[in-house]
């Protein structure tokens, strides 16, 4: 199985940097290092594997979904940009995640 060298965009990393920021907030609010070492750490994992992830539009672009037990559902894309690179050009956070699952109707 190949390995991918996987790098992150300075979109990706200035996205993460604006929502969640240096520091933990008192109020509870994680930081860029908690985002970073949480659900990113674990996207370039899966993104070290391209082939194996879902293609998105084409072959040399894939994503991947990964579901966070603080940050919830985060949606990540990646570019093939080299014979054995990839680029994660993209995340998708979405804050509200946790309010929509709980106003889902129980079962």
């Amino acid at each position: 199985m190949p390995s991918f060298e996987v790098e992150v965009s300075a979109h990706v990393d200035a996205t993460i940097a604006r929502e969640f920021g240096a520091e933990r907030t008192g109020a509870g609010r994680p930081s860029f290092y908690d985002f970073e070492s949480g659900p990113l750490a674990a996207a370039r994992l899966a993104f070290s594997r391209f082939d194996d992830q879902r293609e998105a539009a084409g072959p040399s672009v894939r994503t991947v979904t990964i579901v966070d037990p603080f940050f919830g559902a985060v949606m990540f894309t990646a570019v093939l940009t080299g014979p054995a690179k990839v680029e994660i050009a993209d995340v998708g956070i979405d804050p509200s995640y946790w309010e929509h699952v709980d106003q889902d109707p129980a079962d």
